[in-house]
């Protein structure tokens, strides 16, 4: 059996990008994250390669750590701006195309702890929210378990506070 990070570093080495380049964002111009020195793949644009005609939606980046797949998606917008709809969508299909991914390559999807996060713009009033940004958000609750093992929806600086605690490097967002 293949194991994923050989698969996706010869299959897909032409995507390897860093975190600021998939967090950014076309509308606003603007990174939401600065660091370059983790590498990622370009999963937006593996779709793009894969699907030419239609392409379904997806997360932006996707980390491989061991047995940890990070599937991660950049909004560079408030929490209360976010359209769910959406999110729910690029959860969705982007774990459909990267089963097919693992299927195709003979990569068991169970020896392999899949975590969806989504990391959003930093706002003044984020404490405002209180217990409740520790909690998942967008209605994404129902997909652990079914789609995802973890599930992570804050902001951007709580993912890279997240990333020192498992990877014990600094990030920088």
């Amino acid at each position: 059996m293949a194991d994923a990070v050989s698969i996706f570093k010869v299959k897909f080495k032409n995507y390897i990008s860093s975190l600021k380049s998939t967090s950014y964002d076309e509308e606003h111009k603007e990174y939401l994250c600065n660091d370059e020195s983790q590498k990622v793949f370009n999963f937006d644009l593996i779709i793009k390669d894969m699907y030419p005609q239609k392409q379904p939606a997806s997360y932006d980046a996707l980390l491989i750590q061991d047995k940890n797949i990070y599937c991660i998606e950049f909004k560079n917008e408030k929490y209360s701006n976010i359209n769910k709809i959406k999110v729910h969508k690029k959860l969705i299909n982007g774990k459909d195309v990267l089963n097919d991914i693992f299927t195709t390559n003979h990569i068991p999807s169970n020896e392999y702890n899949f975590i969806f996060c989504v990391a959003y713009k930093n706002t003044e009033a984020r404490w405002r929210r209180g217990i409740e940004k520790n909690t998942i958000q967008f209605e994404l609750e129902q997909y652990k378990g079914k789609y995802f093992d973890e599930i992570y929806t804050n902001d951007v600086q709580y993912f890279t506070n997240e990333y020192k605690k498992h990877f014990y490097e600094e990030l920088q967002c």
